[in-house]
């Protein structure tokens, strides 16, 4: 493909700019979600709204001069990859998820294809190219790669059936919310003998599912992690955490997970979970479906534990260094059930009646104690036996856009908006007295303009005992990123987070923390805890154009401001305990580890025994998007 720059001409006052592309015959193009393929020589004249970018940048000058040998050409192949500069989306330019397959609302689906890309070497934007250097080779060798079945298995439509845009963009996003999918895209056809029946070319692409991480403590023990999300490509995940400490009265641990997704085609997970520990036995079975399409009319879950634990409990803090430590031990017999039914609202608009609607939702769960503490009525109220009955009516409303380089490093984010509204009553049956519970919360998201993306929510809940209300929480929260803002090939967001959280009558053991990831990244003070806090977080993230071996960089500042009391007097009346620092984290998308995390913190009002600097390494396993989704009614953690 050639390309040359642009003729312009005049309208009137407003003088617009146009791009000529001359293509030759069976060239393939991608101009935002629509893939084009030209059967003979073609000459486009596009006008500079459509989003695109001329591949004259670093990487493409750094490929010609290191090509031009081939020890060079192999090094350059195994150390960087080609941005796929016509496959990423303009932020400016939002696309409801559903807009590329509007076009073929009610035509018939005929041939569905599959193009399964592995996971190192390929690109989704050129997915004829095939990987290049030895490195990328032998890890596809030993990858296996997503079996044709599993993808068939995860999709919302078949041949024959009528084209839904809103089936399609949701089953698009499905695909790429799977562990060992790193990307997916469906594109339709339509048949030149016959426009009525479309042609449907799905996607994918595959990351390196088996990942590992060793920790070593010192000489006399340590933790070795060992995952695999794509077994065989079955699209099975097995968690396995081995551990040895030569100290302990159990020398060897060992922890594992096993999960097969989307069990024949009905999109019901099981999960098997398994401990054996020095402080933990652990054995859990659960069955389980969700809402993941408004198509979807029925969700529930089944869960059924049997654990018996040792933990440390701190008492009478008075600083980091004087508090008493209680030593408990517990075994439970636990048991869940839940239903839900969604029901559409008939509502005027087409679209937003497919994608509201009302849904019902019942819950019982049981939790009994052969090993427990003292207990009464007043005391270590979490050890008493009970039964709660739960339901919940809601209407929830749920669309996508699709973005890029927030949570990810450039694989396609799907974006939620629109809202959640849920209430919910109960009935707790308890050894030591019987009561109710009511709750309700909402939540509401979505773009602002060309401002970014806003979050918002709030709940209030508690239980209702002899007309006295205990074990409650009211909480409203907000998160905030902006829009990408875009300074050469530097890409800059801004995120912003917020949480003010209220404990009602909560029981003497029940707390929540400004601590590290519960507030003050990096601050570790076991007083810093109460049962009212308010949290700030503020975060500038620089997405840079430095990438080896698909690992990319990201630059980020940050400032975390938090106060936590007892609830008995204003939270503004507190000391306020923040932290400044930078950092930077490196991210493969390709690969299912975390990122690398490396930050280096400054806390001006450290409590007392806690250093006023953290310099620390860690892997960050980023964030998920709340979605609207209404599952199985429960209480709210406090925490």
């Amino acid at each position: 493909m050639t390309l040359w720059s642009s003729l312009s001409l005049c309208a009137q006052k407003k003088r617009v700019k146009y791009d000529t592309l001359q293509l030759s015959k069976n060239t393939t193009i991608i101009l935002k979600d629509a893939r084009l393929t030209f059967d003979k020589d073609t000459t486009l004249i596009l006008p500079d709204t459509v989003f695109y970018k001329v591949n004259g940048n670093f990487y493409q000058r750094l490929h010609g001069k290191w090509s031009q040998r081939k020890l060079t050409k192999e090094l350059f192949n195994l150390l960087f990859s080609l941005p796929s500069d016509d496959f990423k989306i303009d932020s400016t330019q939002l696309v409801k998820s559903e807009n590329p397959f509007k076009d073929y609302n009610g035509k018939i689906i005929g041939e569905i294809k599959l193009i399964k890309l592995k996971a190192l070497g390929t690109r989704m934007d050129k997915p004829e190219e095939r990987p290049k250097s030895f490195v990328q080779k032998t890890g596809n060798t030993i990858n296996f790669n997503t079996r044709e079945r599993v993808i068939l298995n995860n999709l919302l439509f078949s041949s024959g059936d009528i084209v839904d845009p809103l089936v399609i963009s949701d089953n698009e996003r499905i695909l790429r919310e799977l562990p060992y999918i790193k990307d997916a895209r469906i594109y339709l056809s339509p048949r030149a003998d016959n426009p009525n029946i479309v042609d449907v070319e799905i996607i994918t692409k595959d990351v390196l599912a088996l990942s590992f991480d060793i920790e070593a403590r010192d000489f006399d023990s340590g933790i070795l992690r060992v995952n695999h999300k794509n077994i065989f490509g079955s699209g099975h995940e097995i968690d396995n955490r081995f551990a040895v400490d030569n100290s302990s009265d159990q020398k060897f641990s060992y922890q594992a997970r096993y999960k097969v997704p989307n069990i024949k085609r009905s999109f019901i997970s099981f999960e098997a979970n398994y401990a054996n520990t020095v402080n933990k036995d652990f054995s859990n079975i659960k069955l389980s479906r969700e809402f993941i399409s408004p198509k979807i009319k029925f969700a529930g879950g089944i869960e059924i534990t049997n654990q018996r634990l040792r933990f440390r409990e701190l008492s009478n803090i008075i600083s980091d260094d004087e508090y008493d430590i209680q030593t408990i031990n517990e075994r439970y017999d636990y048991q869940d059930f839940w239903l839900a039914r969604a029901f559409p609202l008939n509502l005027k608009d087409p679209i937003l009646n497919d994608r509201t609607r009302l849904i019902l939702s019942g819950r019982v769960s049981n939790i009994k104690f052969s090993l427990r503490p003292e207990v009464d009525i007043d005391l270590n109220q979490q050890f008493h036996n009970r039964t709660l009955s739960i339901t919940s009516i809601g209407i929830s409303q749920r669309r996508y856009f699709k973005d890029q380089l927030i949570f990810g490093y450039g694989r396609t984010e799907d974006i939620p908006y629109g809202y959640q509204i849920e209430l919910l009553g109960g009935y707790e049956w308890a050894e030591f007295g019987n009561r109710y519970f009511l709750g309700g919360k909402a939540g509401r998201g979505g773009y602002i303009g060309n401002l970014g993306y806003l979050l918002g929510g709030f709940s209030l809940e508690s239980f209702l005992k002899n007309k006295i209300f205990e074990q409650g929480v009211f909480k409203v929260d907000f998160r905030f990123f902006s829009s990408l803002i875009d300074l050469n090939q530097w890409k800059f967001r801004q995120f912003i987070n917020f949480n003010y959280t209220f404990g009602i009558d909560r029981f003497p053991n029940e707390y929540i923390d400004i601590r590290d990831k519960n507030g003050i990244r990096g601050l570790g003070s076991n007083t810093l805890r109460g049962t009212q806090r308010f949290l700030l977080n503020i975060e500038t993230v620089s997405f840079t154009p430095f990438e080896a071996a698909d690992f990319k960089l990201a630059i980020f500042g940050f400032y975390d401001l938090g106060m936590v009391n007892d609830g008995k007097r204003h939270i503004f009346r507190e000391k306020a305990q923040s932290g400044i620092g930078v950092g930077f984290r490196i991210r493969n998308d390709n690969l299912t580890f975390k990122a690398i995390e490396i930050r280096l913190a400054y806390y001006p009002d450290a409590p007392i025994g806690i250093p006023m600097t953290d310099l620390d390494l860690s892997g960050n396993s980023g964030f998920n998007f709340s979605d609207f989704l209404i599952t199985r009614p429960s209480p709210s953690i406090f925490r």
